[in-house]
């Protein structure tokens, strides 16, 4: 089977999906998996917003750089209208990137349960993302699976969207 190149957030995204999706059902649990089920969740979320929004506004290079959940949400709710979610369920995962990768005062363990809500938020994030991208950008779907749009329409718009 031939790899596929990661291009885009939604490719990083799958990607980083198909791995936790695995270790969740083989019963793994360690503290790494709730960073990446958050990291998993901005990607779809950045993908978004580097697929609809003006990245000449002031806040997109900012709200690229952050891997505040509710930061993410705030600013789709405002630049990429059309996009409906569970932010109640995707938001369960917010605080895990640093909460759970280094040691301190912050720093927590997770268990069995938080994996099950961190599964639940990357699935009903993943769900939303794929919803808006068939039936609002139906022009982006691509021949490639799951419906996301192809790479080379990706680089087109973001191209186009920077003026080159």
């Amino acid at each position: 089977m031939e790899k596929k190149q990661l291009v885009t957030y939604f490719d990083f995204a799958e990607n980083d999906y198909t791995f936790f999706k695995a270790a969740y059902e083989n019963g793994f649990v360690a503290n790494s998996m709730a960073a990446i089920a958050q990291g998993i969740c901005e990607k779809y979320l950045k993908y978004l917003i580097e697929l609809d929004s003006d990245c000449r506004k002031p806040q997109y290079e900012s709200v690229m750089k952050t891997h505040n959940i509710r930061k993410l949400l705030k600013y789709i709710k405002q630049e990429v209208p059309g996009f409906c979610c569970d932010e109640g369920s995707i938001k369960k995962v917010d605080g895990y990137y640093f909460n759970t990768r280094y040691p301190g005062d912050e720093s927590i363990t997770v268990d069995k349960e938080d994996l099950e809500e961190c599964m639940e938020a990357v699935d009903a994030c993943r769900e939303s993302v794929l919803t808006y991208l068939k039936v609002r950008k139906p022009e982006y779907v691509g021949e490639e699976e799951n419906g996301q749009p192809s790479e080379e329409f990706v680089r087109e718009n973001r191209n186009r969207k920077r003026g080159r």
